[in-house]
């Protein structure tokens, strides 16, 4: 019976250990989310996920081991030293959060908190390195633009401006910001889009290589048919007109769907 508890005890804190490796994080309050913009650059795995709080929670989902010899000091880059312990540099100037990423963290993935009405600008310029884009439950203003990221929204309500180049862009809307636009461009992959049937947008699809489908009524000003074959712009109005919808897939297709 000792040797059983004894080994029990052992497992138990061998968990617990992992458990305290596996919770690397930094945290950055905010005195006012509505007026916040946090600003990530080249990041290469982020999901953003709204909350009900009054800080910026960034966790990274494994440890980063460095170097033997590296022990004592501290990874640097072209962007800042990493000052979180987790590969990122963190600054935090007025009402702007900007996130580098300062080190290599592989596959590594950083899934960061906000509060719901932070803005929120993603930049990724750098190479194939460039991982998938994700942002859940958002309010407000988001900015995206990536190279090689698909780009994952759920649950947001824009306005949303999205470009990437060869990434798809996937966006599910709980509604659709009637004050200022939203426009999501992929270059050589899909976008798809899904919206509550009462949304009121002026819609343009832009397919210069591709195709657009939907499943909503969209009124269109002439002749559907014929306006099809002559261009590959197509417009109309979702529930008779409201804010300006722009969706593009320049080398492949547009899907608009109804939520």
């Amino acid at each position: 019976m000792k040797k059983v508890s004894i080994k029990l005890i052992m497992m138990s804190l061998a968990m617990i250990a992992a458990v305290q490796l596996s919770a690397q994080g930094h945290k950055v309050q905010v005195s006012n989310p509505s007026q916040t913009t946090l600003i990530i650059k080249e990041v290469n795995r982020v999901s953003v996920e709204a909350y009900d709080g009054s800080e910026i929670q960034i966790d990274a989902d494994s440890k980063r081991d460095n170097p033997e010899r590296a022990e004592g000091l501290t990874a640097l880059s072209a962007r800042g030293k990493d000052n979180t312990g987790i590969g990122l540099n963190v600054q935090q100037e007025g009402n702007e959060v900007v996130v580098f990423q300062a080190a290599r963290r592989g596959q590594g993935k950083y899934t960061i908190k906000v509060p719901r009405s932070v803005n929120v600008q993603i930049e990724h310029t750098g190479n194939w390195e460039g991982g998938k884009i994700e942002v859940y439950g958002l309010a407000g203003e988001l900015e995206i633009s990536g190279r090689y990221n698909s780009v994952y929204m759920e649950d947001i309500s824009g306005p949303a401006l999205v470009n990437t180049v060869y990434g798809k862009v996937e966006a599910i809307f709980s509604q659709l910001n009637q004050e200022s636009p939203t426009s999501l461009v992929s270059v050589y992959s899909i976008v798809d889009v899904t919206l509550p049937a009462g949304t009121k947008a002026d819609v343009t699809i832009k397919t210069p290589y591709g195709e657009a489908f939907s499943d909503m009524n969209i009124a269109f000003g002439g002749d559907e048919d014929g306006m099809r074959k002559v261009s590959s712009t197509i417009k109309g109005k979702l529930n008779g007109g409201g804010v300006d919808l722009d969706l593009k897939a320049s080398y492949s297709n547009v899907y608009l769907r109804k939520k």
